[in-house]
């Protein structure tokens, strides 16, 4: 083993046996349109798995919900107050993804502050101290270039790129270099960078270039673009133009995005290698909890070249396929025991990860179907079997199968050289069996996605339950039978105990499944910091979770943790939205539920210092009209200006006849109506501290708190307690 994986593993293993199972997160937005996020995650996933260590999804996704509101920012920098010992042991930051919201400077400051928490980078903005993974740039163009120079010929060059950002720059630098290094002229007026990524800017960009230069005339062979959507859209205007990409000039792209695969012409371009970034960044993180004091670095990812048709060649796939591989060179001398060792031996470099004796199984189904000519291939029910193994055959399992298809005919067919041509045709005839076997497979994984927006729509059906729950108890129950339904088998979820500004204070209201005995007890223990939160009920097993903070416009109600299965951010937001409406609901019911205590006359004339005062009911101020306006009013502040509008008398005059009748000022009077309701509520367990505050309109919990034990000698707290 690696020695560098070694001491990895031995480190972790004298954590784990310690009880402390090294725990890490990743920060940062990603437009989930493009793979790139689900790419970087799927890779610390994997490693976080091969390494058993645990792993924290803190980032989220922006531009692929409609249930996101403009204070997207400001909710997700909630996510921020976890990120701290003893709750984490590292933290993954993609720091370059906040710069379309947060200004360079505040997100520094952000991270920086953060410190000692061991970091590493996977963006583009440098944060001081933090070790980086970044691409290599120039080795990426160095591969685009060589290619169209040495295997096509290209001598003339165009480059269509956006000033952005560095990287584009970059870009634009290694590709002048390049020239240099093949004595290529820089043609005039053959570098355009479009100010903007939109679609009329990149759309103007290829109009000039189409100005400048005749295409017909081959002025320009090849245009090389810094990214794939800038390369796609570079295809669409030449071909609305009546330019064919790759007969009358070739384009290359870079960043191996969706755009390229999905351009009129698939896209010759460079793969950042995502996956293997994750995986990378979650090695170095773990060096870094190692040796918290080794040095910051930069460390530059090799990249690959991914070849499509834009470039003028076809995918490698399609060139292998019609290759063959002769093992029967020497066929008077090998013997058939020789023969399928060679086989063997061949088909185990396709099968990485198949065990010899399947193989060897695949090699003595060919020998049956060649010879015995059974009613039903053995080919194909071994290769049947092999499917089965893959729990979905998406499109790119499907390519990859494809292609192992085409791996083992080209080893099989050889052999059949000397056969009679009805041998041939029905082993061929097999081989179209496998392809459509896999096809098969496919579109039923197709159909059975196509359930997915379904199932969406049925827990979205279900916020109608939730939204009609009465109680927090309700909530709990309705949210594990969609979690059952989602097929999510772990939640944690933590909830503050009236509505706030802050994820601060938080009880543990739920543990999914049902939780031991002893786990059970810390159910209502309380959270005074996000980074508090007790990874104990984490530590039976090792661990995938994802981050949701829970809120409804500005006001947060916890946060929950859920087992993160499925790389589709979606599920997790859908649970995210329907939970916090549904609390939403519950928090503006309860608020509701405050005139159920108003006071009764009996218990207003308790309050009064003066007994039995005479009042005329002539006058516009009475006992009883005063004491109903303040008790229409009681979650209003006491302001006297209003209520002397309202009976239209002077200020003075009002708090000389509210003294006169009541025996208190204006404002005691209204403070100890208030506080009598807020018992009233306390009792009732339905209405938190918080709850009451808002409800009987205190600028704040401390201030109410103040004014009840003015009146009563006792916090809210102690008086509950008493009581």
């Amino acid at each position: 083993m690696n020695f560098k994986i070694s001491q990895r593993k031995a480190f972790l293993t004298e954590q784990k046996n310690k009880g402390q199972r090294i725990t890490i997160g990743f920060t940062g937005i990603a437009d989930l349109r493009s793979f790139i996020a689900l790419e970087y995650i799927e890779g610390m996933m994997k490693a976080a798995a091969d390494y058993d260590i645990n792993f924290i999804n803190m980032g989220a996704a922006i531009k692929y919900s409609l249930f996101e509101d403009i204070n997207f920012v400001n909710h997700y920098m909630k996510n921020f107050w976890f990120m701290k010992k003893p709750f984490l042991d590292g933290l993954i930051t993609w720091a370059s993804s906040l710069r379309e919201f947060v200004d360079s400077e505040k997100i520094l400051k952000t991270f920086n502050s953060l410190k000692p928490l061991p970091m590493i980078d996977i963006g583009h903005l440098d944060i001081p101290g933090v070790t980086a993974l970044r691409i290599d740039s120039d080795s990426s163009v160095q591969m685009i270039m060589e290619h169209l120079v040495k295997v096509h010929g290209y001598s003339k060059f165009a480059f269509i790129g956006a000033d952005v950002s560095e990287p584009h720059r970059k870009r634009l630098s290694a590709y002048k270099n390049e020239l240099k290094k093949y004595g290529l002229k820089e043609i005039e007026n053959s570098v355009y960078m479009a100010n903007s990524m939109s679609v009329i800017s990149l759309s103007n960009t290829v109009t000039r270039f189409l100005q400048d230069h005749d295409i017909r005339k081959k002025e320009i062979e090849a245009i090389v673009t810094t990214t794939d959507i800038i390369a796609a859209e570079v295809i669409n205007q030449l071909e609305k133009n009546g330019f064919n990409v790759p007969k009358d000039i070739a384009v290359t792209g870079f960043n191996n995005w969706y755009d390229g695969i999905t351009a009129k012409t698939p896209v010759t371009t460079v793969n950042l290698e995502y996956f293997k970034r994750g995986y990378m960044a979650v090695e170095l993180l773990i060096d870094k909890i190692m040796n918290p004091n080794s040095p910051c670095k930069i460390v530059r990812v090799k990249t690959s070249l991914v070849i499509r048709q834009s470039c003028g060649c076809f995918e490698k796939s399609v060139q292998n396929a019609g290759k063959k591989i002769d093992l029967t060179e020497d066929e008077t001398e090998i013997s058939e025991q020789q023969l399928r060792q060679k086989l063997i031996f061949k088909l185990l470099e396709i099968f990485k990860t198949e065990k010899e004796v399947d193989v060897e199984n695949l090699v003595n189904s060919f020998f049956n179907d060649v010879y015995l000519n059974p009613e039903k291939s053995c080919m194909l029910e071994w290769f049947q079997n092999h499917l089965q193994k893959y729990s979905h055959i998406a499109s790119s399992n499907a390519a990859y199968l494809q292609n192992l298809v085409t791996g083992f005919r080209n080893i099989f067919i050889p052999v059949l050289k000397n056969e009679n041509l009805e041998t041939i045709l029905r082993i061929e005839g097999i081989f179209h069996q496998m392809r459509t076997l896999i096809t098969i497979f496919t579109k039923y994984e197709t159909l059975a996605e196509r359930e997915n927006p379904y199932r969406l729509n049925n827990i979205s059906k279900n916020a109608v339950d939730l939204s009609d729950a009465m109680d927090l108890d309700e909530i709990i129950e309705l949210l594990k039978m969609q979690l059952n339904e989602m097929n999510i088998s772990k939640a944690f979820l933590a909830l503050n105990e009236s509505n706030s500004s802050n994820i601060n204070d938080t009880k543990i209201r739920l543990i999914y499944p049902e939780p031991k005995e002893e786990l059970k007890q810390k159910l209502q223990f309380k959270i005074h910091e996000p980074y508090q939160f007790p990874k104990s009920l984490f530590m039976d097993t090792r661990y995938s979770l994802m981050l949701e903070v829970l809120h409804h416009s500005d006001k947060y109600f916890g946060y929950i943790f859920l087992e993160m299965k499925f790389l589709n951010i979606a599920y997790y937001d859908v649970i995210r939205l329907l939970l916090s409406n549904a609390l939403y609901s519950v928090r503006i019911k309860k608020a509701d539920k405050k005139n159920d205590f108003l006071l009764e006359t009996s218990e207003i004339n308790r309050l009064l210092k003066k007994q039995n005062p005479t009042e005329s009911k002539r006058n516009r101020i009475t006992i009883k009209n005063l004491t109903d306006y303040l008790q229409k009013n009681i979650s209003e502040k006491t302001n006297l200006d209003k209520i002397a509008e309202h009976f239209m008398v002077s200020r003075s005059y009002l708090s000389k006849k509210t003294k006169e009748l009541t025996g208190c000022s204006v404002q005691e009077l209204h403070e100890k109506m208030k506080i009598e309701q807020a018992k009233k509520m306390l009792l009732s367990d339905n209405f938190s501290i918080f709850d009451v505050t808002v409800a009987l309109g205190f600028a704040n919990q401390n201030y109410f708190s103040n004014v009840f034990k003015k009146n009563t000698g006792l916090s809210p707290g102690n008086w509950l307690k008493r009581k």
